[in-house]
């Protein structure tokens, strides 16, 4: 009954390294802090172009990727950090195709297609890119709240990004919680689209940040400066964010 006892034990115990080596060899996923980028190649016709060369680059640190679209003309830039990248397509045969500033946003996804002409690799067609007027590859209601509006707009006393939540369709009107001691860095409340104001999740970094014995408040703020850009998502998140009944906030 002892060895018994014992061989159980160790299994157990191997079970759960196992467990946790798996866990630790998954490749990590960035989506909720960056974006990704994906698209279509084809010809004039429509035809798609399978094997193009496709390369992205950062405007602004020149920072490149390559990749190449599969049998169905498909690319894709996954885990792609903010910035307004460049994306040129060349395949032999075709000109290439150049699209610059195309923004990319935190847990957002960006498609940019290309449309192949008949010509010399050394001939471009350059597109500037232009903001997306309908958002159709992916379900959830989203909202930003950028640097430029958290620098520009007037915030009210204590310099708390959550007050401005009050422009943003379906929330009610932030307001302050509980004392000082229990609340230190002075999180406000809210609800969102009717829902309990417990059933928010904020993330920073991709961390969630919440007040352990008060969790209808976030635990920490960070400065107006040292925000990037603040992603709400309000209805049919995707299920990596996890959590949220009312709203999924990344910081």
């Amino acid at each position: 009954m002892k060895v018994n006892h014992r061989f159980r034990r160790a299994l157990l115990g191997l079970s759960v390294s196992l467990s946790l080596i798996l866990l630790l060899s998954l490749p990590a996923s960035g989506q909720l802090i960056q974006g990704s980028i994906d698209g279509t190649v084809t010809d004039t016709t429509g035809a798609v172009i399978p094997g193009a060369s496709v390369s992205l680059s950062n405007e602004a640190t020149g920072e490149a990727r390559e990749t190449s679209t599969g049998a169905a003309g498909n690319y894709s830039f996954p885990t792609v950090n903010t910035g307004t990248y460049t994306v040129s397509v060349q395949s032999d045969g075709f000109s290439t195709s150049t699209t610059t500033g195309i923004t990319v946003s935190a847990n957002a996804l960006t498609r940019v297609n290309a449309a192949l002409e008949v010509g010399q690799v050394s001939e471009t067609v350059e597109v500037q890119a232009n903001a997306a007027t309908l958002q159709t590859d992916r379900a959830d209601v989203r909202q930003e709240v950028t640097e430029n509006t958290l620098k520009n707009v007037p915030v009210p006393l204590g310099r708390n990004y959550q007050m401005l939540f009050v422009a943003l369709p379906g929330f009610s009107p932030p307001t302050n919680a509980h004392s000082i001691p229990s609340n230190p860095s002075r999180s406000v409340q809210f609800s969102v689209n009717g829902t309990s104001r417990s059933n928010n999740n904020t993330r920073i970094d991709g961390a969630s940040s919440t007040n352990i014995w008060l969790p209808h408040i976030t635990g920490y703020l960070p400065a107006l400066e040292s925000i990037e850009t603040v992603n709400v998502s309000t209805n049919a998140m995707d299920a990596e964010q996890g959590l949220a009944g009312g709203a999924a906030i990344n910081v």
